[in-house]
């Protein structure tokens, strides 16, 4: 398997609005070092398949991967880069047997010992977090710090990435403590200029995992 991009964008079409986030998407993506996660959770099928047939149509001619959240069924129909599980979706093996080797599997996990586990179950990643405070993760309950991702590349052998409450100025912090990379939506998707955003991560990024 080739290396993961160090900047996984996932997306949130209601944080810019439905009618300009395409136009900020074709904006971001020409950037280097960048996969994709399409969660939009509350789009029908139809809908939501119109949706990853545009983002891919952006993607593809700079070769930016593009997992679908949750949805098995639509990555065979796309043939997307894979899917990325929830916590508490359906279990990471059942994928896998439904996907076989040829696609990515992420997972969301919430602690060191969830993360050996989906590496164990399949997954060819992972999502840690949230690792600082965040709105979008209260759920979740408090922020993790960062010791918890160095737990879990100390147990794993598969790429961990961060997320909750990341900034260009925390990259450094995750990445010495083993991160591949960093997982983002608002601090993207809510910047003045999400372009400007996504360069200062690439610029960080890139300090850690040179192109």
């Amino acid at each position: 398997m080739s290396p993961l991009p160090p900047l996984y964008v996932v997306t949130d079409r209601l944080q810019t609005g439905e009618d300009r986030f395409l136009q900020v998407l074709e904006n971001i993506i020409p950037e280097q070092g960048m996969m994709i996660q399409i969660r939009e959770k509350d789009l029908g099928t139809r809908e939501l398949l119109r949706f990853v047939e545009a983002v891919h149509q952006l993607a593809r001619p700079f070769r930016v991967p593009c997992l679908i959240n949750d949805r098995v069924d639509l990555v065979l129909a796309t043939r997307a880069a894979g899917v990325h599980l929830r916590a508490d979706s359906m279990p990471t093996k059942e994928a896998r047997k439904s996907l076989g080797n040829g696609y990515l599997i992420g997972k969301s996990v919430h602690s060191a010992e969830e993360a050996l586990q989906s590496e164990q179950d399949g997954a060819d990643f992972v999502a840690l977090g949230p690792v600082y405070e965040t709105p979008s993760k209260q759920y979740y309950g408090p922020p993790l710090g960062i010791d918890v991702i160095r737990e879990a590349v100390r147990h794993c052998t598969i790429p961990v990435y961060a997320i909750g409450g990341l900034t260009p100025v925390r990259v450094e912090h995750v990445m010495a403590a083993g991160a591949v990379g960093v997982a983002v939506i608002s601090s993207i998707f809510q910047a003045a200029s999400s372009r400007e955003a996504v360069t200062k991560y690439a610029t960080q990024l890139r300090k850690w995992r040179p192109q």
